[in-house]
């Protein structure tokens, strides 16, 4: 599984962050779509391998708390069902 979600990664763009917010009935500003986007782009294997702590504490300070406890919410639903 990990092989798929590093070749989705590969073209992986801010507005499917968007898109799938609002699938997802997240209320996302740009700033903090950017700020996930970036995250995921430059630190995916880290996320993949469990090595996620540092950036998840990073990532709070960062976004909105409330698009943070979502994001986080529907990460660690992904991160079971499709990681471990």
């Amino acid at each position: 599984m990990k092989y798929i979600i590093e070749e989705y990664l590969k073209n992986f763009k801010i507005d499917d962050i968007l898109t799938f917010a609002k699938k997802n009935n997240i209320n996302i500003s740009i700033n903090d779509a950017n700020t996930l986007y970036t995250y995921a782009k430059n630190n995916y294997q880290d996320f993949l391998n469990g090595n996620d702590s540092k950036l998840i504490k990073e990532i709070k300070e960062k976004i909105d708390p409330n698009t943070f406890k979502e994001a986080y919410k529907i990460y660690l639903e992904y991160k079971i069902k499709y990681l471990q």
